[in-house]
């Protein structure tokens, strides 16, 4: 084959379902089980919304995808479009989860400055790169690849690597961007944190199609005031950290979701002081 191409791997194609999966759930059940019509449209409206969300991040992520030439390597995905020749590729880095292509000479075009831009974003309030591969970043010189990992390891990603680019070898420790290890107490409490949030969604899901009208009310506004403010803190911090990474796209739409963050905490503690305060 004169090209090969790798799309995201089945993993990361369902993390959108995995984290808005269980909202929707909830969202469903509101939209299915509640008893008054305004419940319903709530939950109906709630539920399009999602959906559409979910929808188009999941065809985000399916239209990234990897090409492998002869001559050369390119990244495409939105806002990004990242090529190099093989003589410009100075290795392959294979740090689990920092998989990626470090060049010789800075990557042109603005797909390069994009992900310069956004090099100090992470999760959990983390950078998900250390300062060594900003650096490379920083520089126009890295081409990740750690969204199709999954063909690295099962799939014939590497066997094609090593019969269209045989020169192309893994980066040696002390060249490659070091990663930036995550400690198994952190890991831990992750996914305790993870499994934590899925149990309490879907525990209030079930409170909601079962118990008593009076109840599925006061669990609905208690859900709703505790996820709004979370929700509204992670945009916020999410649109600081774009601002101060320089990617003002994302900083001005992640401003967009704090804002509406801000409006949804102020209708949720509304409406739970009403409910809680007799009048409701």
């Amino acid at each position: 084959m004169k090209r090969c191409i790798y799309h995201v791997g089945p993993w990361r194609r369902a993390i959108p379902w995995m984290v808005f999966g269980p909202m929707l759930v909830l969202a469903a059940g509101l939209w299915l089980f509640a008893d008054s019509l305004e419940d319903r449209s709530a939950g109906a409206l709630v539920c399009a919304i999602l959906t559409l969300m979910v929808l188009g991040l999941h065809a985000l992520i399916s239209y990234a995808r990897l090409e492998l030439t002869a001559e050369g390597v390119r990244l495409r995905q939105i806002g990004m479009n990242l090529a190099a020749p093989w003589i410009d590729v100075a290795g392959l880095r294979l740090d689990r989860g920092h998989e990626g292509f470090v060049t010789l000479r800075p990557i042109g075009g603005s797909g390069a400055a994009n992900l310069a831009a956004v090099r100090g974003l992470g999760w959990y309030f983390m950078p998900i790169y250390n300062k060594e591969q900003q650096a490379v970043m920083a520089g126009r010189r890295w081409i990740p690849i750690e969204a199709f990992a999954w063909h690295l390891r099962r799939g014939r990603l590497r066997e094609d690597l090593a019969r269209l680019a045989p020169a192309v070898q893994s980066l040696a420790p002390l060249l490659a961007p070091p990663a930036n290890p995550i400690s198994p107490a952190v890991q831990r409490r992750r996914l305790v944190i993870l499994l934590g949030a899925l149990g309490a969604i879907l525990a209030a899901s079930v409170m909601l199609g079962l118990g008593p009208p009076s109840r599925k009310e006061h669990v609905f506004s208690v859900v709703m005031a505790l996820l709004a403010p979370l929700l509204t803190f992670s945009a916020g911090w999410s649109a600081w950290h774009a601002f101060r990474s320089g990617a003002r796209l994302a900083g001005v739409l992640f401003t967009i979701l704090t804002l509406e963050g801000v409006v949804w905490c102020l209708l949720a503690w509304g409406d739970l002081a009403f409910l809680f305060s007799g009048a409701g």
